[in-house]
Parts: C-alpha cells; structure tokens; sequence
C-alpha cells in the first residue's frame, strides 16, 4: 500500500512540476526553435486524434471530387487564398516566412495520403489551433470547401504545368473575389 501512495505522490509531484514549468515560462514558445520531441509528439497526436474524431466519416458531397471544374475552382482558391505560401506545390517552394513556422506547414503532396475526405474538408472549414492553419468555413460555402478538397486529393499527382494551368483564372469564368464580395453571405446560406 505504501509503494502505491509514494507512486502517486511521485506522478503527483511530476504534474505539478510539468505545470509550474509552462506556467512559469519556462518553456520557451520561440519559433525559431524546435519543441522538445515529447511536445511534438504530444501534440502532432492531439491533432491527428482530434481531426479524426470530430471529422464525421459519413461526410460526403453530390458531386465527383474528380470534377474537373472542381478542381479547377479549388486550385483557384489555394491559389487566392495564400495556401500555396504556406504549402508550396508541384515545383513550387514554401514561401521563406513558411519554411521558419514550427510546427512547418505540412506538403499536402503527401499529408493528403493520411487524411481521408471529411479530415480534409474538417480541417479547411475549422482549422487548427496554434498551427498557422486557419478556417475557411467562415468565408466559404460547402461547395467551395468541397473544391478545395478535390484539388488537394489532386495536387500528389500533379506537375507545375497543369498546377499553373488550373490554378489561372479564365477570363470572365473563374473565380475571382471582387472587392467586397463575401464568401460569409454564401456560407450562412447553407
């Protein structure tokens, strides 16, 4: 009995010492270095449990992810929206500022592989904490979210040519934000 009350008074004191020590600010939150592995650990698996549990895996939507005009709206958007800073693409490096964030923007040219399509469309509409990803369910529709699920499911496969193709806008029909037009409005319709 004796060795299981000093095992608790020993976690106890451990808890209390991890605290202090965050709250204290001792742990240093600089972006210029790397978190400690068991942080990175630690929350690279509240992300993914995270994701994983509040996605809904029922998610699903009418139209083909496969759509060309789909993928064509969506690579508009990664475009527009600055993702590609952050992300990079088919031939395209980081942006400089990217490359110095911790944690480092994932390459959806391979984090894609990892989350299914309700994970991915979660994360576009919410985003997630102390990343840098933010959410774009405030400023977009479902269909536009869709369309950006549709070109991400597309960038592993594509070259820099047919990224820059998709991702120009076509005179007159594609999407182009106009000054003071609010993707909100659509989103609040839904």
């Amino acid at each position: 009995m004796r060795t299981l009350a000093a095992i608790a008074v020993f976690l106890f004191a451990i808890i209390i010492g991890v605290a202090s020590y965050a709250y204290f600010g001792f742990y240093n939150v600089a972006a210029n270095e790397q978190d400690a592995n068991v942080v990175r650990w630690s929350l690279e698996k509240i992300r993914t449990n995270s994701i994983e549990r509040h996605a809904g895996h029922n998610v699903s939507f009418a139209r083909s992810l496969d759509d060309p005009e789909m993928i064509h709206t969506g690579g508009l958007h990664f475009k527009e929206e600055g993702c590609v800073a952050c992300h990079g693409g088919p031939g395209i490096s980081r942006a400089e500022f990217a490359r110095n964030m911790q944690p480092q923007p994932p390459d959806l040219t391979r984090t894609t592989a990892t989350l299914n399509d309700a994970e991915l469309y979660w994360v576009l509409q919410n985003g997630i904490k102390m990343t840098g990803m933010p959410a774009f369910g405030s400023t977009h529709n479902q269909e536009e979210l869709w369309a950006m699920v549709a070109f991400v499911r597309r960038l592993p496969k594509m070259s820099l040519s047919e990224y820059e193709k998709i991702t120009e806008a076509s005179e007159g029909g594609g999407h182009h934000q106009a000054e003071g037009e609010d993707h909100g409005a659509a989103a609040s319709q839904k």
